[in-house]
């Protein structure tokens, strides 16, 4: 008797590789694959009234539960849903800000897929992942969006408090994401600099500031404030002179615009209106007796 064992061997390699290419050919049937993906990186507040996020893709044969959810930092909970043959979602914190009759796609496969956000803010930064799946298959794609906004001002002050040093305070209001303040000579940058961050209403205030001694200055002295946002590659910087030297003593008018200060919050702090006031009239007497 003869034993053909490699006739064997040979028979169950066929039969692997056909059941292989089955496999193969049944997935590609269902697969789902995400083929374009676009989440803008930066858009800036009051630039543009929507955004859309896109996440387009293809798929095969047969879609069996086809799905499209969009989610927000994290996957817990979507943010929209759209099952096809039903209407779309819009959840969370977009509910109410996505316009659900956009389309897309005149596909009815891929109509819905995307996303036109409107009644933009600073909240709605963050990760945006892209869930697209049948009963069968699932891709999915993920991009960081931030909506920026410029500082609302920006402030580079000189506090003189004795005759042999100064403060220098960088500040800035109204911006996001938080910005990066420094302060520097056309030299150097400056060390021992106090850096705070505070956010206030989706907006952050930041003060950079440092005490410096006059000794240690040219005369005069140059300093500069540069706010930085690297998320949105953008920068600015103010400039002032300063001249080293014993505090002022030459008597200055109150500003208009300080007695509207002080009017405007006289009925709070009467303090603030009655030290102004008596301020003005002590410099208007020591001008007409001199």
């Amino acid at each position: 008797m003869v034993r053909c064992r490699g006739v064997k061997r040979v028979t169950i390699m066929h039969a692997c590789t056909t059941l292989l290419w089955l496999v193969t050919c049944f997935n590609g049937l269902h697969a789902i694959k995400i083929v374009k993906f676009v989440v803008p990186e930066i858009i800036q507040y009051g630039v543009q009234d929507s955004v859309i996020l896109d996440c387009d893709y293809t798929y095969g044969n047969r879609t069996p539960g086809l799905m499209v959810k969009w989610f927000f930092r994290s996957k817990t909970k979507p943010v929209y849903q759209w099952i096809v043959s039903q209407k779309p979602q819009d959840i969370g914190i977009l509910r109410g800000r996505v316009d659900l009759n956009y389309r897309a796609s005149d596909d009815p496969l891929k109509m819905y897929r995307a996303l036109r956000i409107v009644k933009l803010d600073t909240d709605i930064s963050g990760e945006y992942i892209c869930v697209v799946s049948t009963f069968l298959d699932e891709d999915v794609r993920s991009k960081h969006m931030t909506v920026f906004v410029p500082e609302t001002s920006f402030r580079l002050i000189q506090n003189k408090t004795d005759d042999d040093t100064v403060n220098v305070i960088c500040a800035a209001d109204g911006a996001f994401p938080a910005p990066n303040l420094t302060i520097a000579t056309p030299e150097k940058h400056l060390q021992g600099v106090d850096h705070r961050v505070h956010l206030v209403n989706g907006r952050y205030s930041a003060v950079s500031s440092v005490t410096l001694n006059d000794a240690d200055l040219p005369s005069p002295a140059e300093f500069i404030c540069t706010l930085r946002i690297p998320q949105a590659k953008y920068a600015v910087r103010k400039e002032a002179i300063y001249y080293p030297g014993p505090i002022s003593t030459t008597p200055e008018m109150p500003t208009a615009a300080d007695m509207q200060l002080a009017a405007a919050v006289g009925s709070r702090e009467p303090n603030i209106f009655t030290a102004l006031t008596l301020t003005a009239l002590s410099v208007l007497f020591r001008l007409l007796v001199s």
